[in-house]
């Protein structure tokens, strides 16, 4: 057998380590650089000149402007730190520090990871790289390091995924129980954050419906639904739906035949008499399935809508109303706690009621006056799914129909705004939806309207938004203003600033003072046009200054630059 040449170093290959910049000052540089190249035929004349030629000195730097720094009354520690931290931020490599760190087998000990990861300054870098690149090695093989240092507070309050099972647990738990402690308002941010970090990854996003399967299984489906559903949503918006839906398919708990059914009406443009009646014939039979199979907001919703909301201009056939009633009815209605026998009175009662509605609201659907249906309005309210059949229906009847441009008078509150009120006032948990319904509505546009009719009618969509105020539903509406309400005109938003701030009294929480702040940000000098209001705010704002909650010193800077501007 042929042997190999035998490979022979020369001086140029261990120059290189001589000549980057400030060689002289790395550590070992005498063995691995000097003796290197000495010992593969360099000259140790030679070496001492490319250790001369590549010292710049910029430790020598550093600790020049940082005395001069110093000299000035300026903390030099923290601006070089701020300083090293932007630079590695932006000049952070994952795929090159995924190369060395898979290379280097000496990780198993970096002592000098276990250095940085006790000063919070260098803790806190490694976290908002990890957030930017949540995929990298190395980033997650420090991040369970520090975990293991005792820093597990700090991670469990991260909100990006991890590559690392325990570090992900570490994170899933903390948001979950964060979640526990919200309320409904608070919730739909946090919730946020969950999303965040269980779709980054399709393992991520398995792992997590996994675990609140587990938890359905343990502690009853209705707790985590939401859970469940906000994850398939954000997934499917994230271009997985196929996989979504096949996910969902091969973990559902429904017989196979039940689970292809919802897909099926879910994924078609129309639902079909066959689909319903497929749906529909095992709850008929003599033991039927759980009523849980049809917990689905999605398909409870598409019931609703084809029921309520008339498609492509025209309502369903008559022979669909019996059978979408009754799995509307019955999703809603039966409580697998009781026997089912004690409760088909209650539920034949429920759906004749959403019927009835049916039959009253179906020649109203084009346009034309509600005399005469508010007894039937009335009555399916009462109702969760009925509210919001009527909130879907309302919606319809405020754009896609002449209804306002017919019936709307100045002087009197819209039928329509006044059911919206009671359905926001008995459900609760509908009141977001009957905010998103007022958003949409206050920006449609009525081409038969005088300018000055049009911001009538939405000031009475702002007193709608008020009367949410007034349920506690208080942020959310302040957070539109100060957003995408900005685009009103100026006139509706003072008219909102001028009632709001006579129906609430305090003590102000931190937060609403922000909100009122950024909304008078946006209005600008036109709001020193109004004086009544400018004293109404003065008054607001310094009743916030003075009140029990901390209004930390940004926020004191801008309310002190409108009092100057009022």
């Amino acid at each position: 057998m042929q042997s190999q040449p035998l490979r022979i170093s020369t001086p140029e290959e261990h120059k290189k380590t001589l000549t980057q910049t400030d060689a002289l000052l790395e550590q070992n540089i005498y063995n691995d650089g000097i003796l290197e190249y000495i010992n593969h035929g360099g000259s140790p004349l030679e070496a001492v000149n490319l250790l001369s030629e590549s010292y710049i000195g910029i430790p020598s730097m550093c600790n020049v402007t940082a005395a001069s720094v110093d000299s000035v009354g300026l903390d030099s520690d923290s601006i070089l730190r701020r300083a090293i931290r932007q630079q590695l931020k932006e000049r952070f490599d994952p795929n090159r520090c995924d190369d060395v760190f898979m290379r280097d087998k000496s990780h198993i000990t970096f002592a000098w990871l276990d250095v940085l990861i006790q000063d919070s300054h260098w803790r806190q870098t490694m976290y908002e790289l990890l957030e930017k690149y949540p995929s990298c090695s190395f980033l997650n093989f420090a991040i369970l390091r520090i975990s293991e240092a005792g820093y597990q507070e700090e991670i469990a309050k991260l909100r990006t995924s991890s590559t690392f099972i325990r570090v992900y647990d570490l994170i899933l738990e903390n948001i979950l129980k964060e979640l526990i402690t919200k309320d409904d308002t608070d919730f739909d941010d946090v919730i946020q954050s969950f999303v965040k970090i269980c779709c980054e990854r399709e393992e991520s996003y398995i792992y997590a419906q996994t675990l609140i399967k587990r938890l359905q299984d343990e502690f009853g489906v209705v707790s985590f639904t939401k859970l469940k559903r906000e994850l398939e949503l954000a997934a499917s918006r994230n271009g997985y739906k196929s996989f979504v839906d096949s996910f969902s398919s091969l973990t559902s708990s429904s017989p196979l035949e039940i689970s292809k059914i919802i897909t099926t009406i879910l994924n078609s443009p129309r639902i079909t008499p066959a689909d319903l009646m497929a749906l529909k014939r095992p709850y008929l039979s003599q033991n039927p399935p759980p009523a849980h199979y049809l917990y689905n907001y999605d398909l409870t919703i598409k019931l609703l809508s084809s029921l309520y909301v008339p498609q492509y201009g025209s309502v369903i056939r008559v022979d669909m109303v019996d059978d979408i009633t009754f799995l509307i009815a019955y999703a809603t209605t039966i409580n697998e706690q009781h026997p089912l026998e004690t409760q088909k009175e209650e539920l034949s009662h429920v759906q004749l009621v959403y019927k009835e509605l049916y039959t009253a609201l179906a020649p109203k659907t084009s346009v034309g006056s509600i005399t005469g249906v508010i007894n039937y309005i009335k009555n399916a309210l009462q109702y969760p799914a009925g509210a919001m059949g009527l909130l879907l229906w309302i919606e319809h009847m405020a754009i896609e129909t002449t209804y306002f441009e017919t019936y709307f008078r100045t002087t009197e509150t819209p039928t329509l705004h006044l059911v919206l009120d009671e359905i926001a006032n008995k459900h609760k948990l509908q009141q977001p939806v009957v905010f998103e319904v007022i958003k949409k509505c206050i920006k449609h546009k009525y081409s038969n309207f005088a300018p000055e009719i049009q911001m009538a009618l939405q000031r009475t969509w702002v007193d709608r938004m008020l009367y949410l105020v007034q349920l506690n539903y208080a942020i959310p509406v302040l957070k539109y203003f100060g957003q995408e309400g900005a685009e009103l005109d100026d006139s509706v938003i003072i008219y909102f600033l001028k009632r709001l701030l006579k129906l609430t009294q305090g003590p102000y929480s931190t937060a609403f003072v922000e909100h009122m702040v950024t909304i008078v940000d946006v209005l600008g000098e036109n709001l020193t046009l109004v004086k009544d209001v400018q004293k109404s705010l003065n008054d607001f704002f310094e009743q916030a200054m003075n009140g029990p909650y901390p209004i930390h010193e940004s926020l004191q800077q801008k309310i002190k630059a409108i009092f100057k501007k009022n």
